[in-house]
């Protein structure tokens, strides 16, 4: 199949005002449903909603436009309508073009790990902080977990899909079905983290299975570090 350079016309202002969940659902809706802009505004970021507090009256598609330009996606309305995301991916790869490698990062973090994703952010947010407001403290996790896709990726690359902690390994256990299932652990609570700090992956992240990141983040007062936890394992298997 024939696929559009991807020609990016940078709305960072309207980009950034949405979460990642947010934005891997837009351009779901647009590449793989075939939606209008319009009804994307409507059903995904509920801007026509006159029961949502932040409503406009009618916001003829735009802030899912400026996403979609965003990422260059303008011209891919419907291209992979019929198609999972698994056979999208494989597509784009296909044509070894480096203007697709942000698209296939998106849609790979939705189909392998977004809901690993999700559930950390549910995770450290209820751990981490004992009131979620909006504002600065919302700003600064989605500044740094949600803002740059790749992130997680990167950690995964370096430090692999075996846990930090215990050593297991989801592929070795569950075959096909655990391969690329791990679990990523900001090393400093986010809380403590500055709104512009740059987010190192081989050092501020580490892996770890579903049960050891729960372990640390067991206690809300007292999250453990990946040594701390290490050597728990160790004294309680001697």
């Amino acid at each position: 199949m024939e696929i559009p350079d991807i020609k990016i016309k940078y709305r960072e202002r309207e980009f950034n005002a949405y979460s990642f969940e947010e934005r891997v659902s837009v351009v779901k809706a647009y590449l793989f449903d075939n939606l209008s802009t319009k009804n994307i505004d409507t059903i995904i970021l509920n801007l026509n909603n006159p029961d949502d507090e932040g409503w406009k009256k009618d916001s003829r598609g735009w802030q899912s436009w400026a996403i979609l330009n965003h990422l260059g996606l303008g011209k891919f309305r419907g291209i992979f309508q019929g198609m999972s995301i698994e056979e999208a991916i494989i597509e784009l790869k296909s044509k070894n073009n480096p203007s697709y490698d942000e698209l296939i990062s998106i849609l790979e973090s939705d189909s392998i790990n977004y809901e690993l994703v999700k559930k950390d952010i549910e995770l450290e947010t209820a751990e981490e902080y004992t009131v979620l407001k909006e504002g600065q403290k919302k700003q600064i996790f989605t500044t740094l977990y949600e803002r740059n896709p790749k992130l997680r990726k990167q950690a995964v690359q370096i430090h692999g899909t075996t846990c930090m902690a215990c050593g297991f390994n989801f592929k070795d256990v569950y075959g096909e079905r655990g391969t690329n299932y791990i679990e990523v652990h900001h090393v400093q609570p986010l809380s403590q983290i500055n709104e512009e700090s740059e987010i190192d992956p081989s050092t501020d992240l580490v892996v770890l299975c579903a049960n050891c990141h729960r372990m640390i983040h067991r206690k809300k007062n007292e999250i453990l570090s990946l040594e701390d936890l290490k050597t728990l394992i160790d004294e309680n298997n001697s």
